[in-house]
């Protein structure tokens, strides 16, 4: 049995004969699966985390019932360790629960809370239980997302896509993140108006094309809304002509440069912009 303790304020680990000191201090968050509670608490110990990808790795643990049990051989080496043992803080052990990947975890306490998906489960017996997560969130790449405000039959489509823009923002070349936000928008635009792409096959090209022609400009009732209807074709339109300068013989006939980072970070603003307009994501201030 792995235990992990607590002793004024110092993180501990190992088995009940002989508990040691984790350095550098762990990062030790309330664990939860959402709409599940069995009357014990648990707690997940971070080994690893990657912003780029949004994934993080640690062990569970739960509450064992023996908060102040005294343990003979502690090491809080580098610090002075008791020759007698000490009693303990908080102990949590190995965690016996059944978790299968897709279920949503939050980590945190009600004051502050993260959203997770279960991507790997896996048990040690008693000696260990390993966690991997990923982010429900899009760490700041794009806006926070309202996925109850998206067209219910769309959803998975645009979530995924969504995605694939925020991992290629992170960690790919500017064309693989231009080319993400191109597939992304439209999505988007497909969902949005669905009569822009009866047949579901429509490239992004024509449905900017179908924007522009549309007469929804004549639907605005003032300056503002025209601008904003301006906005959404022109947004959706920057999409499509980033993608076509990272073409070798586009750039070759128009003469144009090749695309930059400064370009795909302007073709995810983009696609935060048609997020917030579409009313598929927070405004944020």
């Amino acid at each position: 049995m792995e235990y992990l303790a607590k002793k004024h304020g110092l993180w501990l680990e190992g088995a009940y004969s002989r508990l040691r000191l984790i350095t550098p201090p762990p990062i030790v968050l309330p664990f939860g699966l959402n709409g599940y509670v069995n009357g014990n608490i648990y707690v997940f110990c971070e080994d690893y985390f990657d912003s780029a990808t949004r994934v993080r790795r640690g062990r569970l643990y739960q509450s064992s019932g023996r908060n102040g049990d005294r343990f003979e051989n502690v090491s809080l080496f580098p610090y002075p360790s008791p020759s007698n043992g000490c009693p303990i803080d908080e102990i949590y052990e190995t965690a016996n629960l059944n978790i299968k990947a897709g279920q949503e975890v939050i980590l945190g306490d009600n004051l502050a809370q993260t959203y997770w998906t279960v991507v790997l489960a896996e048990r040690r017996g008693r000696d260990a239980y390993y966690i991997t997560l990923k982010s429900k969130t899009f760490l700041a790449v794009l806006p926070e997302l309202l996925p109850n405000e998206i067209p219910e039959k769309n959803t998975s489509d645009i979530i995924n896509a969504l995605n694939a823009v925020v991992e290629t923002a992170t960690m790919q070349a500017p064309q693989s993140v231009i080319d993400a936000c191109r597939n992304a928008a439209s999505h988007m635009i497909s969902a949005k108006f669905p009569e822009s792409n009866p047949n579901g096959k429509a490239d992004l090209g024509p449905l900017v094309k179908w924007l522009i022609d549309q007469s929804k400009l004549k639907k605005c009732t003032d300056a503002a809304d025209s601008l904003l209807y301006l906005l959404e074709a022109s947004t959706s339109h920057l999409g499509n002509q980033l993608h076509s300068r990272g073409k070798a013989n586009a750039a070759a006939a128009h003469g144009t440069r090749p695309v930059s980072q400064r370009d795909a970070d302007l073709a995810v603003s983009a696609i935060a912009f048609l997020l917030q307009d579409f009313g598929w994501a927070a405004n944020e201030g």
